[in-house]
């Protein structure tokens, strides 16, 4: 296995381990998750051309990578149904067959919401003038606390002169 590094949603570095010879990827736990959308392309363009085609995992009892216990399959209603995901119950970890994160990248890109409905848009018009109408009242109130400040400074100013000439 070697280090691959791809970036979280939020910029974030992260670190996976991919397999040399069958391409399969090691998520850490919610690694798989936390991925940016589109990360899964750079994996498989940095690998060969083999690493582009998705794979089947044969062997019925695999051993966890990091803490060597026995991994259990699993089907997600969030993953596509012909993906099968492997993990570890010790660790949380995922491993996936080569293939299977782009596979997965493009459901999840799929159920994103592409454009507004437009009951959205109703929505936005409608609060659009109150939210012009708060930005208003708060410059007027940013107006007429700043003009009341510098009538206080000028009753002091007034005071304190009479105070000083008086004296």
């Amino acid at each position: 296995m070697h280090e691959v590094k791809i970036v979280s949603h939020y910029g974030q570095p992260i670190i996976v381990d991919q397999c040399e010879k069958c391409g399969g990827i090691w998520f850490d736990e919610s690694e798989l998750f936390r991925a940016k959308q589109g990360e899964a392309e750079k994996i498989e363009v940095l690998n060969t051309e083999i690493l582009r085609t998705p794979s089947t995992i044969e062997n019925s009892s695999l051993i966890c990578p990091r803490d060597q216990t026995t991994m259990h399959r699993f089907t997600d209603k969030y993953f596509p149904q012909d993906i099968v995901l492997v993990r570890c119950l010790s660790c949380h970890g995922i491993w996936i067959n080569r293939g299977t994160f782009t596979k997965y990248q493009q459901f999840r890109q799929k159920l994103m919401p592409k454009k507004k409905s437009s009951q959205d848009e109703r929505l936005e018009k409608s609060i659009a003038p109150l939210i012009v109408s708060y930005k208003y009242e708060c410059e007027r109130s940013n107006e007429a606390q700043r003009r009341d400040v510098d009538i206080a400074l000028n009753i002091l100013k007034t005071i304190l002169r009479l105070f000083i000439f008086k004296s």
